[in-house]
């Protein structure tokens, strides 16, 4: 929904306004958003002017915000400034009443909330109670795992019964071997574990939801195995097999060694060891899908983890005016004017890409009912 260009999102206004209906792709999968209240449809209609007009101030208020339940992390990445270690945030666990808080003044806009960060969210206890506040509220939520702590049909089912949308789950080979180079620390039958037993949660509640995409990262190791992979999904019953281009921290020293061979699969192109550089990238995130980490700090991009532009903090001023503050107006205009944007925009990994997606390959192997 956010990367949805002026065109698109003007075809979608006439379903929204009149239906109350948003149809959205997020992270290749695709959902729906039924029953907008007014305010709702108002808050996209406002957020469609800002996305016309050369202004750092926002009119409407974020239809989508990503929330991080922790930035704690069983694996050890190393492209991932959680895993590398190299990440200067301090980590915890976001508290109920702070999430609670977040919907509590932002539901009448809110359309979906990504909950996910730089941490495996299901180590927060709460994540499922997380999901149930938002899903009575008709807010979507998705997320993404690397699926080691959903290892029982009770676990999935407490998903399930929440009423979480789509979740993504990392699986980046099919055999311990190829897994775990990069997801060091891992068990690649957790994680396939993990996605058989939400598809054993759904079966028994007779529920089309969460939408299950299985995702691997195209990497050197596992180029050859993308075929196995998507069988096994089939094999899996989830809906939606993808791989995306290889990105992280990607001004990291041992990136090339995790690069695939295949230059079709890579993010960025080469000319020897030198990156080629295209157009400055028009980030969406500041102007309608904010971050929260775990301890209520609000910033315009997830890839500001190490706090280089923080806008606020919940709880100590009313989020509309950290929407709308210096921090924020001042980011929003370096990013329309492509001049003094910070570090963590020089560093950004969407910068320079070759495909208009991350996602490289997607297939859907059961659609949503």
């Amino acid at each position: 929904m956010t990367w949805m260009g002026v065109q698109d999102a003007l075809a979608r206004s006439p379903e929204v306004a009149f239906r109350g209906r948003l149809r959205f792709s997020f992270d290749a999968m695709p959902l729906v958003a039924d029953g907008l209240s007014l305010s709702k449809r108002l808050n996209l209609m406002r957020c469609g002017v800002d996305a016309l007009l050369p202004a750092g101030r926002a009119f409407g208020l974020p239809p989508a915000i990503q929330i991080e339940p922790t930035n704690v992390c069983n694996l050890r990445c190393p492209l991932c400034p959680t895993g590398s270690g190299s990440s200067r945030r301090k980590s915890g666990f976001m508290p109920l009443g702070t999430f609670r808080q977040i919907i509590r003044e932002l539901e009448d806009a809110l359309v979906s909330v990504i909950l996910y960060g730089w941490g495996e969210p299901f180590l927060n206890r709460d994540l499922a109670q997380m999901i149930r506040h938002c899903s009575e509220r008709g807010i979507l939520t998705a997320t993404s795992t690397n699926g080691h702590f959903l290892q029982s049909v009770e676990q999935a089912l407490r998903v399930v019964d929440a009423g979480l949308r789509a979740i993504v789950i990392a699986v980046d080979g099919s055999s311990q071997q190829t897994y775990e180079v990069y997801r060091k620390s891992g068990s690649v039958q957790k994680a396939q574990r993990c996605a058989a037993m939400i598809e054993e949660a759904k079966a028994r509640r007779n529920s089309p939801i969460p939408y299950t995409n299985l995702r691997a990262v195209a990497m050197r190791a596992n180029e050859q195995d993308l075929a196995n992979l998507e069988q096994l999904a089939r094999e899996m019953g989830v809906n939606m097999f993808s791989f995306k281009s290889l990105g992280g921290l990607s001004q990291a020293e041992d990136l090339e060694d995790y690069m695939p061979l295949d230059p079709h699969l890579r993010r960025y192109e080469y000319r020897g060891q030198v990156r080629q550089r295209k157009a400055s990238v028009q980030c969406p995130y500041p102007f309608r899908q904010p971050t929260v980490f775990w301890d209520g700090t609000i910033v315009g991009c997830e890839f500001d983890y190490d706090l280089e532009a923080p806008w606020g903090r919940f709880g100590e001023q009313p989020f509309h005016r950290i929407w709308n503050s210096r921090q924020a107006v001042r980011l929003r205009r370096a990013i329309r004017c492509r001049q003094g944007r910070p570090g963590f925009c020089a560093r950004c990994p969407y910068q320079d890409r070759t495909a208009d997606s991350c996602v490289l390959h997607r297939v859907e192997l059961r659609p949503a009912t």
